[in-house]
């Protein structure tokens, strides 16, 4: 068997060689999916890995037998230059990380057997988008796209919402890296609230939002400072914070371990969360980290976000894209010590309310195994096996604001 895995980011070659060099993980269950692939070509003809964005292109050999292909593509390429690296890699099975629909139909054209395994959801807004999200459903029902996963239950409902097939769309999730039951809830201790931001650093994941947030509450005489880590490419966040007078109350501490967040987290006394509506969230991990760290949460009210999270329970949810709304949330927790300790004491619940029977990994396994057990644990797991039917509606009725 020759397995192809395409992924849109996520350099494998150089993860790989960072934990050979005894390096730290960027994000959660880098290590666990950079050792299942590996382990996946200990035992299969072909193993390759195919990653859009990379700093250079390239084709190796990697020491656990996994032949990684990088494109050396910058951000926003189009998907059918991904093709022919693919092609080169003649798979019989095609893994894909990611919804390119040039990869899609070349793997329909092709009759390749594919599973889907996103972490993506799917919007409909327009004319244009509706046409678009019942073209790419159309596709992905197709008999050669075998199963779909998705990140999490409200990004496998916006599967449905846009025509995929419920019997072959599977939630899954990471393995947990930490549980809010190792740790004890919080209190609010006097000083400055200290906000903690990681991810991506752009516009579309809220940061400038967030910005002009901690701006408003300074504004307002609150002593607000933040730390904020990732990758501020062209320093353009750097440079509004410095425009917007806030040089001495923001940190852009680049990069840090995955292994670092949840300590890190705990330093903090809040996490935000402000992804706009227009990025295209699963669930973020950070979400996860957040309530395993028993900090408070503070995360905009994006779509995917709803029915996970509850306002004034699990977080407290402002207005995406909207930084007065963040800024009066801001002010609530940091005014507020009761909420604070009850957010932080209902972090384990709602925790343990996010978790999924399904691993990554497992689903790919059952896949490439294919035998008669496999495709029944498969089906049983599906969004129309009954299993999530009472979570579902839930999702659904947060998601409709009921």
């Amino acid at each position: 068997m020759r397995l192809t895995i395409v992924q849109y980011a996520g350099d494998y070659r150089e993860a790989y060689e960072r934990f050979a060099a005894g390096g730290a993980a960027t994000y959660q269950a880098q290590r666990y999916s950079v050792d299942t692939v590996g382990a996946l070509a200990a035992r299969l003809e072909q193993v390759a890995v195919v990653c859009g964005v990379t700093a250079e292109p390239y084709d190796v050999i990697l020491g656990n037998g996994v032949r990684a292909i990088g494109a050396g593509f910058a951000g926003g390429f189009d998907g059918k230059a991904l093709a022919p690296l693919v092609a080169g890699t003649a798979p019989d099975r095609l893994a894909l990380m990611t919804p390119l629909v040039p990869l899609i139909d070349w793997a329909l054209e092709r009759r390749i057997r594919t599973i889907a395994m996103l972490a993506d959801s799917f919007g409909r807004a327009g004319v244009r988008g509706w046409i678009r999200a019942m073209l790419l459903a159309r596709k992905l029902n197709r008999p050669t796209i075998e199963w779909i996963g998705n990140h999490g239950l409200n990004a496998c409902l916006s599967l449905m919402a846009i025509g995929v097939s419920p019997a072959k769309i599977v939630p899954w999730d990471w393995p947990s890296s930490f549980s809010p039951h190792d740790a004890p809830p919080r209190q609010r201790q006097p000083g400055p609230l200290r906000l903690f931001y990681v991810g991506g650093i752009n516009e579309a994941k809220g940061v400038g939002d967030l910005l002009e947030a901690v701006g408003l509450a300074r504004r307002e005489g609150r002593d607000v400072r933040l730390t904020i880590h990732g990758r501020d490419d062209g320093d353009a966040m750097a440079m509004k914070a410095r425009a917007l007078g806030l040089a001495d109350a923001v940190r852009l501490a680049g990069p840090i371990a995955n292994e670092a967040v949840v300590g890190a987290m705990r330093e903090a006394d809040a996490v935000v969360v402000p992804s706009r509506h227009d990025y295209p969230e699963g669930l973020p991990l950070t979400i996860y980290e957040t309530l395993a760290s028993r900090t408070p949460l503070l995360a905009s009210d994006h779509p995917m976000f709803r029915g996970a999270i509850t306002d004034g329970v699990s977080a407290l949810v402002f207005r995406a894209s909207h930084p007065a709304s963040l800024a009066r949330s801001i002010a609530v927790l940091a005014d507020d010590a009761d909420l604070y300790a009850r957010l932080s004491a209902n972090g384990a619940a709602a925790w343990d309310a996010l978790q999924l029977p399904v691993r990554w990994g497992e689903m790919l396994a059952h896949w490439l195994a294919d035998e008669p057990e496999d495709r029944s644990w498969l089906a049983g797991h599906a969004s129309a096996s009954g299993l999530y039917d009472e979570r579902f509606a839930a999702r659904r009725r947060a998601m409709a604001g009921e």
